[in-house]
């Protein structure tokens, strides 16, 4: 059943519209940062710049692991609210530090080491804590769009954090988009700040323990499945990211200007598809997750064998609809079945899942494609993915 325009939770819930404008700015900020960051190795981290680069990014990866559970708990014990804001806040100085030794050239590798590092690790908080807060911005019959809606966030930012990175480093330079950084952040702190709801826990039933989270999720064999249908989904297409480079240069020998054009139709895809899919009402999670999942499989295999850059285009776009597809879907599961006193910890558990595999995947990606050609790797993947959507299948079902 297709929604209204004003039955819309972002037309319905101020809090939800003002929660969605933090959670855009924020994740523009974070696609700034990693242009900026990757501008400042490339041309400023000396002859090993490249190697800084991969580190560097790494850095950005680890927290989410190490510091999700963490944060998962803090999520859970304390107001979201007040979780989002001190991680939003604490961003900020950091990137102020970080903006005041650029402009004034004193920034030395190892301190943007230390300050990468610190300035990553407050964003587990954030993210467990918005992640958790859907229910309590809107209701449980807006949760399926809302999720839909929150998924689309990120994809949107980053075709204008891409635009907007680059017009900043070549009309303000690097140090210039580092303070743009912080100008997102410093918005973000001011979206949050006016949202009204404390986003308080129901933390009656439990201690807050992450023990108690990993318990449940044993217990409960349909979330663990789609988890685990999740980390293997992303293994697989983690790798689409550093593949469309290498499609351009290796598959189709064309300019450097398709590699944007790819991005931004694999990004496109997934936002129209999560835009289209916060309108209709919620089915049958099982059917959305397959679907999504064959249709990314399959447009991963058609991009690997591409007879051209037109037909690529509409192969990586597809591939976004896909993934929007399954992330809209499980992430309107996970808000319905999983307890409001444990989301905190279990959406840190599902952030540190999701970011472990994907440095594994990029550099099993790199080392196989030494041996293979990255058509055949991509028409692999492909395959693989599609039959992981049959794993669906073997997950329980559950009547909520």
């Amino acid at each position: 059943m297709a929604l209204s325009m004003r039955d819309h939770p972002l037309v319905r819930f101020h809090d939800f519209r003002r929660f969605f404008a933090a959670r855009f700015v924020s994740s523009i900020g974070d696609k700034l940062f990693t242009i900026a960051l990757s501008w400042w190795a490339v041309n400023d981290a000396g002859p090993n710049g490249p190697m800084h680069l991969g580190f560097l990014m790494g850095l950005t990866l680890l927290p989410a692991v190490v510091l999700g559970p963490i944060s998962g708990v803090m999520a859970d014990r304390f107001s979201r609210r007040s979780c989002m804001i001190l991680s939003d806040f604490a961003r900020l100085l950091v990137m102020v530090l970080m903006t005041f030794l650029l402009v004034k050239g004193s920034m030395s590798i190892p301190a943007m080491y230390v300050l990468v590092l610190l300035l990553s690790s407050f964003m587990p908080l954030f993210e467990a804590a918005a992640n958790g807060s859907l229910e309590a911005l809107t209701d449980q019959g807006s949760l399926a769009s809302a999720a839909a809606v929150n998924s689309s966030v990120v994809e949107l930012s980053n075709v204008i954090g891409a635009a907007l990175g680059g017009i900043a480093l070549a009309v303000l330079g690097t140090a210039g988009a580092f303070g743009i950084n912080g100008v997102t952040f410093c918005l973000s702190l001011l979206f949050i700040c006016m949202v009204k709801n404390p986003l308080r826990p129901d933390t009656r039933p439990s201690e807050g323990r992450m023990s108690e989270a990993l318990s449940w999720l044993v217990k409960n064999r349909d979330v663990l499945g789609y988890l685990c249908l999740f980390g293997g989904l992303n293994f697989f297409a983690a790798p689409l990211m550093v593949s469309v480079p290498m499609m351009v240069k290796f598959g189709f020998d064309g300019p450097v200007s398709w590699v944007a054009y790819l991005e931004a139709s694999l990004a496109s895809g997934a936002v129209l598809t999560a835009f289209l899919v916060s309108f209709i009402s919620e089915g049958k999670v099982s059917l959305r997750v397959f679907g999504g999942v064959a249709l990314t499989g399959l447009s991963l295999g058609a991009f690997g064998l591409s007879p051209g850059l037109a037909v690529a285009l509409v192969a990586v776009f597809v591939a976004g609809a896909g993934l929007a597809l399954v992330n809209a879907a499980a992430m309107a599961y996970f808000q319905r079945r999983v307890p409001d006193h444990m989301r905190g910890r279990f959406f840190a558990v599902l952030t540190a899942v999701a970011y472990s595999v994907m440095p594994l995947a990029l550099m099993l990606n790199g080392v196989v494609s030494q041996i293979w050609s990255i058509r055949s790797i991509l028409a692999l993947d492909g395959v693989v993915v599609f039959a992981l959507g049959f794993f669906v299948w073997l997950i329980p079902n559950f009547e909520p």
